[in-house]
């Protein structure tokens, strides 16, 4: 419960600092509408905008104010693309909690990520503690920078991860009614979430394959969501005009291997300041604070002790979040990498899993082939992470979550 306390207390601070800073007490302004989208002069009631295209919780903001009206424009809100409208389970909270009343939405949207920064820390003193750790440790699980927009611009990763992370420990305890529940309804909110759907149905089936388990309640936790994902595309595709919204959010946010983060590291490094902090500068602290986390998961993806479909759905967060994105994540110094937290979250579980101290292990195996014990050296499955690893890696998290929390304290 600690953990949980001092994540709300520390991320409330941030939200009370950039309404009273950059927002001069506008609450509003946290949803960041522009002008391309919405339109002042049909706006009910009239919310604060800013002098650009704005950002994705001017939409988040509009299924609030109704998450069943799925028409094209809307409340003076245009939608940009289909997949907005099935990212329901974020509007419908808001909408909820706001009891249907409009000017209460802007208020309730910040409220309940702040709500959900504290569950994710207070989840996180649970997969500290059940790793052998001490609890305050999963307060890396809200030392992400990427958590200063989603929670500074009314977006849907705080709560879709509280599901997502609430939904791994309920499945380590056998509740799987309560895990499907969870992660079914963190991928109604962001799709991405997904990937750990998709990771616990292959470890199953392929247990199935081997005879290692039969069809059973487990199986929940990957058909609900998956059932669920589904119906959804499908009642999209039937109400709302255009592609559909798995289809638009492919084209959109996929790309081939590397494709578009390469290009982008290199027009950030070439771009950089020596004189100033500039935001390709900070794009690129950001990026070497992420690396730094998701290269020592993988590392200890042998050692460590989390189970395999944590595993096997760290590894395609990696690749659908980062390797695979596309440049409209990449290019982008606006965005301070919220949507890569899924990797950062299952690396920190990695390293948490991953034993403190060495353990004796065989000798066998030792006349195998050179190129397989360059790999073992690689992905060792001796590998520990001390109470010191993990303080150099608190260090280098906290110091971008620093550095991005100032910017937006300050700015847009």
């Amino acid at each position: 419960m600690a953990t949980g306390l001092i994540a709300f207390t520390a991320w409330l601070a941030f939200v009370l600092a950039r309404w009273q800073t950059w927002a001069h007490g506008q609450i509003s302004l946290f949803i960041m509408s522009g002008v391309k989208y919405s339109h002042p002069a049909q706006m009910s009631p009239p919310i604060s905008h800013v002098p650009r295209a704005g950002y994705d919780g001017q939409f988040y903001y509009r299924l609030a104010l109704n998450p069943f009206n799925w028409h094209q424009t809307a409340y003076g809100i245009t939608m940009d693309h289909n997949y907005r409208y099935t990212r329901i389970g974020y509007p419908l909270v808001a909408w909820i909690g706001s009891l249907g009343q409009h000017q209460l939405v802007p208020t309730v949207l910040v409220v309940i990520n702040v709500i959900c920064v504290g569950i994710i820390g207070w989840l996180g003193g649970k997969f500290a503690r059940e790793s052998g750790r001490h609890a305050l440790w999963g307060l890396l699980f809200v030392a992400y920078f990427g958590l200063v927009i989603s929670v500074g611009r009314d977006m849907s990763e705080p709560l879709a991860d509280a599901c997502m992370l609430g939904g791994l420990l309920a499945y380590r305890h056998s509740r799987y009614v309560l895990a499907a529940l969870l992660v079914t309804y963190g991928v109604l909110t962001n799709e991405p979430i997904l990937v750990l759907a998709i990771a616990i149905a292959l470890t199953r089936l392929y247990a199935m394959y081997r005879r290692r388990a039969r069809p059973g309640a487990p199986d929940l936790v990957w058909v609900l969501p998956g059932v669920a994902y589904l119906a959804l595309q499908g009642i999209e595709h039937v109400v709302v005009p255009g592609k559909t919204g798995g289809g638009a959010d492919v084209t959109a946010n996929l790309t081939l291997p590397f494709k578009a983060m390469v290009p982008a590291l290199a027009h950030d490094l070439h771009e950089m300041s020596w004189t100033h902090l500039g935001m390709y500068d900070i794009n690129l602290i950001e990026f070497i604070a992420l690396a730094t986390v998701v290269v020592a998961g993988l590392l200890v993806l042998r050692s460590t002790t989390a189970p395999v479909h944590e595993r096997v759905a760290f590894v395609g967060f990696v690749l659908v979040e980062l390797v695979i994105a596309s440049g409209q994540f990449w290019n982008s110094v606006f965005g301070d990498g919220r949507t890569y937290i899924d990797a950062y979250l299952l690396a920190v579980i990695m390293l948490l899993a991953t034993p403190s101290a060495a353990v004796a292990t065989s000798a066998a195996g030792s006349g195998r082939k050179s190129g397989l014990l360059a790999a073992d050296r690689v992905f060792a499955d001796n590998r520990v992470i001390t109470s010191k690893h993990l303080g150099w890696l608190a260090a280098v998290a906290v110091a971008a979550l620093i550095v991005v929390a100032r910017r937006r304290i300050l700015f847009q």
